[in-house]
């Protein structure tokens, strides 16, 4: 994409970082802005996970993951890049300013918009095509059947760039658009280490899970425990609850096992079941 057709965040927004020739280390996670708390927690965590494993991580900056991708990458005081559907000068959504002063503190805003441009619904996806020339791959973490990260999926197929979704489950309306995608082809990712070994990258080691965490001392090394009964034992709130057993699954601190069961992992091996 020719950089004349980019135009550095400036003015109120600051002026950010753009680095020559650094596309192979661009990844892109979007996905639906009405995104559940799972769905959000997932996507912070996997942009922590691949910002500490020194990749860029792109995103548009709306609402639902494209916020909580560059939130996680911000978590791992990783590089991240905003691409707007608006002029810089017409941040959108606008409660998003703050976040995009801090993206631009490591990282960059950009557009391919006129400053004074308003956030038209025609111009997204234009910013689409954006995010996926900027990038190696596209991971999808969550989308409906007819969510905008579609269209981004669509860009990155057309740029011959890689695409990978992150499986939901059938009933959930946010998992129907990333579903699709795996049945079409698109590479599994239940994590940062699948990321990784898609793109021939190292992989990441386990994070140990911090010893006052309520969450893990309610689930025992042998004996799986039901999201319910974890509950009661960690007293959280399910939204919460679900957030924090996605993020020590992804750390390595869990696994979850069929039904829903989850038993604390071993180390240097899983769970084998009794018997």
């Amino acid at each position: 994409m020719a950089a004349s057709h980019i135009h550095a965040a400036a003015g109120a927004l600051g002026e950010g970082i753009l680095l020559p020739d650094e596309g192979e280390a661009c990844v892109a996670l979007v996905g639906s802005r009405a995104a559940s708390p799972l769905g959000l927690a997932f996507g912070r965590r996997l942009a922590d996970e691949l910002a500490s494993a020194g990749l860029v991580v792109v995103s548009g900056l709306a609402r639902g993951i494209d916020s909580a991708a560059h939130r996680g990458a911000l978590d791992a005081r990783g590089r991240t890049v905003a691409v707007l559907g608006s002029g810089l000068d017409r941040l959108y959504p606008p409660e998003n300013a703050a976040l995009a002063a801090q993206i631009e503190a490591g990282g960059a805003v950009v557009s391919e918009f006129p400053l004074g441009t308003r956030p038209w619904k025609a111009n997204f996806p234009r910013r689409n095509r954006v995010i996926a020339g900027w990038v190696r791959a596209v991971v999808v973490v969550e989308a409906g059947s007819r969510s905008g990260a579609l269209s981004t999926v669509r860009a990155a197929l057309d740029e011959g760039r890689d695409v990978m979704a992150v499986p939901g489950h059938p009933t959930q309306p946010q998992a129907e658009g990333t579903n699709r995608l795996l049945r079409d082809g698109a590479a599994l990712v239940r994590g940062a280490a699948d990321v990784l070994a898609e793109l021939g990258l190292a992989q990441l080691p386990a994070r140990d899970a911090a010893p006052d965490d309520d969450v893990l001392r309610a689930i025992a090394r042998d004996v799986p425990a039901g999201v319910d009964e974890i509950q009661q034992r960690s007293g959280l709130t399910l939204p919460a609850l679900l957030a924090r057993l996605t993020d020590l699954e992804l750390g390595g601190a869990v696994e979850r096992l069929p039904g829903a069961l989850y038993v604390r992992a071993r180390s240097g091996a899983g769970y084998t079941r009794p018997g």
